[in-house]
């Protein structure tokens, strides 16, 4: 898969697109503390952006079929890279809310037209391995991103976002130069103009990816919301310990998401969604139980590596659900959904943080298992029915 050209220069945009997306990550929150924004104000920001992320995510799959994929990225590239100078302008702490709303839009652009081609120009039976390639680049900016950001914030937290707005730029040339988009031709076009219906959007393989991704976005809601603040204030953790369990995150995620893509090609992914999902549970669990900071480091590096055997599994298996024409908007909802679960997850989380700082662990690890458990068995349900393609040769066209 390295040696296929648009696979790997996809990848390489989107490593360059969340380089900046993952230096503001580990100073975002105290950068606004600072700036006088309260913890309902903070909360406020993380739903402003995952409501505008939710509520844009189909319309800009629907206009990745019906624009094309390479144009949607790098508008919403541009469109990042000055929303990443705006935060050092505002002045009233109220208004970071709104910038937020306006990133979340600006968000929504890059994920699931970059799926959507990888679907697009890959064979059914390379997929897997395609997606593992794509995640493996994708989770290298948790390993580069944070350090990078983390290091800057010595400096000045100012630092950081400018040093964003350049990743950004940078990955509007990477984008630009190196990803080819194959024309449509007229029936293509046509076929991206039809009106979608919800058996395509709701047919059973996908029903099973929503309830995966839901439960698997819980956590992006606690970390966009109240995990800086957590190692900071309850576990004791400097700024830079928090960017560096970031790293750790990221270097077996990247090192792992090939084989677990090599995996889905080869196993059904119904059974490495299930085996490697139930085996995240007990790590959340563990998370809960933490009054220090540096067991993160080892319990992030495991859990980590357990997540990049499956991911691959149900980015495949999502792509193996649906055909090319409507491919974006079938990736705007399945990004949606997840988005919902974060939503629900900064919320509900921020509420039982309140109670106590415990709380939001135990029930994400709770809540978490059961999503595996109810979308895995849909997933095996789907396979079993041959509704979809690609998997040792059990499903039929």
């Amino acid at each position: 898969m390295w040696r296929d050209k648009t696979v790997l220069a996809i990848s390489i945009g989107v490593f360059a697109a969340y380089i900046g997306s993952s230096m503001v990550v580990p100073v975002r929150v105290l950068f606004v503390e600072q700036e006088g924004a309260s913890l309902a104000v903070i909360g406020a920001m993380a739903s402003a952006f995952l409501l505008s992320n939710f509520i844009f995510q189909y319309p800009m799959g629907w206009l990745a079929d019906r624009w094309g994929r390479k144009r949607l990225m790098v508008a919403g590239l541009l469109w990042q890279a000055v929303v990443s100078l705006l935060y050092l302008v505002i002045a009233d702490p109220l208004l970071f809310v709104l910038l937020r709303f306006v990133e979340g839009i600006a968000s929504a652009t890059m994920l699931p037209p970059a799926r959507a081609l990888i679907a697009d120009r890959t064979a059914p039976e390379k997929r897997g391995e395609a997606y593992g390639l794509f995640n493996a680049f994708f989770n290298a900016t948790w390993l580069l991103g944070p350090g990078i950001g983390s290091g800057l914030a010595v400096f000045g937290y100012q630092y950081v976002f400018i040093g964003a707005f350049v990743a950004r730029i940078l990955a509007v040339l990477v984008v630009m130069l190196l990803i080819s988009e194959a024309p449509q031709s007229h029936s293509q076009t046509a076929e991206t103009r039809r009106r979608v219906t919800a058996r395509e959007l709701l047919s059973l393989p996908l029903l099973g990816a929503y309830v995966l991704v839901f439960g698997d976005y819980l956590w992006l809601g606690f970390d966009q919301t109240l995990f800086p603040i957590w190692m900071h204030d309850n576990l004791g953790a400097s700024v830079g310990l928090i960017g560096l369990t970031y790293i750790v995150w990221g270097l077996p995620t990247t090192l792992l998401s090939p084989v677990g893509g090599r995996i889905a090609d080869r196993v059904r992914r119904s059974t490495t969604i299930l085996i490697f999902g139930v085996a995240q549970i007990p790590i959340y669990l563990m998370y809960g139980l933490l009054s220090v900071a540096w067991p993160m480091l080892l319990l992030g590096f495991a859990h980590a590596g357990i997540y990049a055997l499956m991911q691959p599994s149900v980015d495949s298996h999502v792509a193996a659900s649906t055909v090319n024409e409507i491919r974006g908007r079938v990736q705007g909802v399945y990004s949606s959904i997840g988005l919902a679960g974060a939503f629900v997850g900064a919320n509900g989380f921020s509420l039982l943080y309140e109670a106590d700082f415990r709380l939001p662990l135990f029930v994400m690890g709770v809540t978490f298992g059961l999503c595996v458990l109810v979308g895995g068995l849909m997933v095996r349900k789907s396979e079993e029915r041959g509704l979809v393609v690609g998997v040792m040769g059990l499903q039929r066209r």
